[in-house]
């Protein structure tokens, strides 16, 4: 008899107890609302911002539903951009056909509904537009790369972050996997594991998976399996590192504890650090992010001869000569 992964309801985000109260942080005066439902949290001073997490919600829920939580972490990680999409509303199979936000379709309790997931091949590609514009550099960020982002979620959400995060590949022509900085996966579960593949680059990623015991929905084996499962291909790819952890936590069910925010913390502080403020382009132009070019010029008093520079080379370019004048 094939396991059960998970029980399907209407899913929205419930914390065991209330967020503290926070100062007035940067993250309220830098929230933006998109029409299509995407909210963003972006660092008060933008030349701090090194590092981008994109957040997803469960089945039912909106970016609404995160935006407290996402806040408690964004005030406590001033370099990080936060990212929460809100997935499209559409019928879902299992609860009687009726429309919510849904990131793909689910149709049974089964492995073998497991292996449908109608939509889900979509939403990942939704989530790797997102990060392609984050590496990008379209608003406001002048390129972060894609070992300092970070795919997260809840429940659906943290399924489709595992899903996205191992089998995406760059948009650049290589062929090579995301490489992210990790993934968190929160009351959720691997979804396709059968047909489930890690795009080469991405077999090192650190994933933290953070479940409760108790939890009647999503059970805490689907976590076990889910990691058992990523383990073995990690290992057939040749990986040498576990960095695949489970974290259960006892008598929370489904919903976020304060305990579990403050472990999604510290691996958010553990994977994506504070950049150090470089104090001139002393530094090696080379060898520099977009981000840390632009800064670079900045700091050099060199930002009406950048007037105009778009590629990465032509800044390398600028420093470099700046550099040989020293």
């Amino acid at each position: 008899m094939r396991p059960t992964l998970f029980v399907t309801s209407l899913i929205t985000t419930q914390l065991k107890r209330p967020l503290p109260t926070t100062r007035a942080s940067r993250s309220l005066s830098g929230t933006i609302r998109r029409d299509d439902g995407t909210i963003i949290l972006t660092p008060h001073d933008e030349n701090a911002h090194s590092a981008s997490v994109i957040l997803c919600h469960g089945l039912g829920d909106t970016a609404e539903g995160w935006i407290e939580p996402a806040r408690y972490l964004a005030d406590k990680l001033p370099h990080v951009k936060f990212v929460l999409p809100t997935a499209p509303t559409q019928p879902v199979t299992i609860n009687m056909g009726f429309s919510m936000p849904s990131w793909y379709d689910i149709t049974g309790l089964d492995s073998r509904s497991n292996e449908v997931c109608d939509g889900l091949d979509r939403s990942a590609d939704t989530l790797l537009n997102l990060i392609e514009s984050e590496t990008a550099g379209t608003a406001p960020a002048h390129g972060i790369d894609y070992s300092r982002i970070v795919l997260a979620g809840f429940s659906q959400g943290g399924a489709l972050a595992l899903y996205a995060g191992m089998t995406r590949r760059r948009s650049d022509g290589s062929e090579r996997g995301l490489g992210l900085a990790g993934i968190v996966v929160m009351s959720g579960y691997l979804p396709r594991s059968g047909s489930f593949r890690i795009a080469k680059g991405s077999e090192s990623t650190p994933v933290l998976h953070c479940h409760g015991r108790d939890d009647p929905m999503v059970t805490v084996e689907a976590a076990e399996l889910s990691r058992n499962r990523v383990r073995a291909l990690k290992k057939e790819m040749g990986a040498t590192e576990d960095s695949y952890r489970v974290k259960i936590y006892p008598g929370l069910e489904h919903s976020v504890s304060m305990e579990e925010l403050d472990d999604v913390l510290r691996f958010l502080e553990r994977v994506i650090p504070p950049e150090k403020e470089k104090e001139d382009c002393a530094g090696d132009p080379t060898l520099m992010s977009v981000k840390e070019l632009r800064e670079a010029v900045r700091r050099a008093g060199l930002e009406e001869r950048a007037r105009g520079l778009f590629e990465k080379s032509e800044l390398v370019d600028l420093l470099l000569q700046h550099l040989k004048k020293k």
